[in-house]
């Protein structure tokens, strides 16, 4: 055989290289990587498309009165539903296979979205809702996906551009709902848009995502309270679920809160509507795209740095930035604030995820990452709850101040197992 005919040995260091030694484990991480963004951010956005409307939903339906119980009550019960089943799930993706959990998720709650325009009472819609909340879970199971199924040293940047394409979604996601919610009869038919779309999502997933399984030996059986004891067992488990409850709090517990916020730095009921919703928009779209920006363009930090450093380093930044809420005193000055927070801490969630599956013990990965997420719905239920009775009380900087105390409190006990070692 020639030179000209023989096959090219790839260059020590490269991108060839590196792909060339990874392709026996991880055969089809690459086209996974082009796919599963895509899917998320259909994921993602199918959910922002409704979510922002839920309360026009239940009031076209005859909710008068009480709507702010109504809401509170049907979110708390979403959430916790989707707590109790999420780590379920997870270790059915341990014995069973981790792509098939994203179908799950993806079909699951679009065929259940499809349902709820058929609701003709406020109790029939949040019974179809909570039904979406047994199978909720996208985006978590594409990150148990993409970790078992990614060489190593490329998981960083991988889960960040998951990470990415989830915030895009969620930035897309009221645009898209606002101009459609104009176009329909009834407000809750946009599920019917939402549903299409993570149906749509979950066929991409079907047909084009490739999985090697890495199972669990033994019989499947339903826990949860005993694997939780097992995983929290181990060294810094629970900090890292701690830290996830902390992320999901500053980062998606907090939006509703600070959408009332902005319209008590905007002059509260003497501005007008228009008013309020544009400086609302500005704050969550500023978080989301410089999200964004940092988790594309420093995800790789996460595969070239220790992920236990750049998770130190973005809890204190997260805890910094939740400083100037306790003294802005405009709606321009929060929008900055909550660029800074994007751009310094959003790094810290692919960090938290990094290091549930090098610190899960074998064939718990998948249950490990399923956990955080059940704690992070948690959090994300319980952060406007606990706003409403400090804020009436003692008034929303009085709420920040306590969200800057937990950030740093977490820290500090990041830090501390940093030093001992454990």
């Amino acid at each position: 055989m020639s030179s000209a005919e023989s096959p090219r040995t790839p260059d020590p260091g490269t991108d060839d290289a590196a792909h060339h030694s990874h392709a026996p484990q991880f055969p089809y991480w690459r086209r996974n990587l082009q796919v599963l963004p895509a899917a998320t951010l259909m994921n993602s956005m199918g959910f922002a498309i409704t979510w922002p409307f839920l309360p026009l939903m239940v009031g076209s339906l005859g909710v008068r009165d009480n709507l702010e119980t109504w809401m509170g009550t049907m979110m708390l019960v979403f959430y916790i539903i989707s707590f109790l089943c999420g780590p379920i799930w997870g270790s059915i993706a341990d014995y069973f296979g981790r792509k098939i959990m994203v179908l799950r998720a993806m079909l699951g709650m679009g065929f259940f979205m499809l349902l709820i325009p058929f609701a003709g009472t406020p109790l029939a819609f949040a019974c179809l809702l909570c039904l979406v909340g047994i199978f909720n879970g996208g985006t978590m199971s594409s990150q148990a996906l993409i970790v078992a199924n990614t060489p190593p040293d490329r998981i960083g940047r991988a889960l960040s551009r998951l990470q990415a394409a989830n915030l895009m979604g969620q930035t897309t996601g009221p645009a898209v709902g606002a101009m459609l919610v104009a176009m329909v009869y009834k407000p809750h038919w946009l599920f019917w848009i939402s549903g299409s779309i993570l149906i749509a999502a979950g066929m991409m997933v079907m047909t084009w995502v490739r999985e090697t399984k890495q199972l669990t030996p033994g019989r499947w059986r339903p826990q949860w309270i005993g694997s939780l004891r097992t995983l929290l067992a181990v060294p810094r488990i629970g900090l890292l679920f701690l830290l996830g409850v902390v992320f999901a709090w500053l980062a998606a517990g907090n939006i509703v809160i600070l959408s009332v916020f902005v319209m008590t730095l905007n002059g509260g009921a003497a501005a007008d509507a228009a008013s309020h919703a544009y400086w609302a928009g500005a704050v969550a779209i500023g978080y989301a795209l410089s999200s964004t920006i940092t988790l594309t363009v420093c995800g790789r930090l996460l595969d070239v740095y220790d992920p236990r450093k750049v998770l130190l380093y973005a809890t204190a930044a997260a805890g910094l930035t939740q400083i100037p809420l306790l003294f802005l005193q405009t709606p321009l000055q929060l929008t900055i604030a909550r660029i800074a927070f994007g751009l310094a801490a959003s790094l810290m969630l692919p960090a938290i995820v990094r290091l549930l599956r090098s610190h899960a013990p074998p064939g718990m990965d998948a249950r490990a990452i399923s956990y955080a997420a059940s704690f992070q719905f948690i959090a994300m239920g319980i952060a406007p709850f606990t706003a409403g009775l400090i804020g009436p009380l003692f008034g929303l900087r009085a709420y920040f101040a306590m969200t800057a105390v937990l950030t740093f409190v977490a820290f500090g006990l990041w830090l501390q197992s940093e030093r001992s070692g454990m």
